[in-house]
């Protein structure tokens, strides 16, 4: 068994501020790589595939981790690791979404490591945790030279690897709003082993009307099957408006699976067998949703 070490020199800095992130970054960007985790970013110099002048770690800045119920939704701190969030007893109850997407990734060790932050910050379309914060309508706090500004998350992202931040910008929160009564939702994913990436993952929600009428729905799928994870309006379209049975569900399926487009190099699955799985995930996630929902009268389930 061979070994790779780290190829290039490289200076390390701790701010203990923002301000002096941002400072920073507006000197330094193109030759800066911000570290949380690093669980991805570790594993990506050492094979060589990144390279970076300056190592910026976040984990000494105050106040960046932490899970917070503001009266009108949740407040994730960038720096927050899914170790915590999973623990959270308040997201457990309140946003089982998120339990459940957070619980997916990798194992015990990884998720005391990883950040939310470093996850979605890394773009990976290959991860748990966007489409469920999608699905969740979760907005992504930004703070930069000019001030702060909120961005849904399904804008944030624009590529494998690439997000909307501004080369002086730095993700310091995720909001999501408290979800609407009866509602329900459900996270599945498959992968190769249980600690792999995900060959393919569905977060789902759907909020139901008093009459049992869908009144929205979300339909997010990730896992590769695209340059980011890609959000089915056509399926929402499908169940909205609509007292929903198996026929309905099975129809918004086959809508999210013709949106696909999953790269014919991928390692872990073929375009062909991405869609046709899409196909049965989606369904089992937002026939689960659906009961949830059903069973929910104040939150979310």
């Amino acid at each position: 068994m061979s070994a790779r070490i780290l190829l290039t020199d490289f200076e390390y800095f701790e701010p203990e501020t923002i301000s002096d992130v941002i400072t920073f970054l507006a000197k330094h960007r193109k030759d800066t790589k911000l570290i949380a985790g690093g669980t991805d970013l570790l594993v990506d110099m050492k094979k060589g595939r990144i390279k970076s002048k300056f190592l910026v770690n976040l984990m000494k800045i105050p106040n960046l981790s932490y899970v917070t119920d503001d009266g009108g939704g949740l407040r994730i701190g960038a720096t927050t690791t899914f170790r915590k969030i999973e623990e959270s007893q308040l997201i457990k109850e309140k946003y089982p979404l998120l339990f459940e997407a957070a619980q997916a990734m990798g194992t015990v060790q990884i998720r005391n490591m990883a950040t939310i932050g470093g996850n979605i910050c890394n773009a990976l379309p290959s991860a748990d945790i966007p489409p469920a914060l999608v699905a969740l309508d979760a907005k992504a706090k930004i703070v930069g030279k000019s001030g702060e500004r909120f961005l849904p998350l399904e804008e944030f992202f624009v590529g494998i690897r690439k997000t909307t931040l501004k080369s002086d910008e730095l993700l310091t929160e995720v909001h999501i709003q408290s979800p609407p009564a009866r509602s329900g939702t459900a996270f599945l994913r498959i992968s190769r082993t249980a600690s792999d990436l995900a060959t393919l993952n569905v977060a789902v929600r759907v909020t139901l009307e008093n009459n049992g009428a869908c009144k929205t729905a979300r339909v997010v799928v990730g896992g590769g099957v695209g340059p980011t994870l890609i959000r089915s309006r056509r399926a929402e379209t499908l169940l909205e408006g609509k007292v929903l049975e198996e026929s309905h569900i099975e129809n918004a399926a086959q809508a999210a699976s013709e949106e696909l487009k999953p790269r014919p190099t991928s390692i872990r699955a073929s375009p062909f067998y991405k869609i046709e799985v899409s196909k049965v995930l989606v369904k089992r996630a937002l026939m689960k949703a659906l009961d949830r929902a059903k069973r929910s009268k104040k939150s979310i389930s």
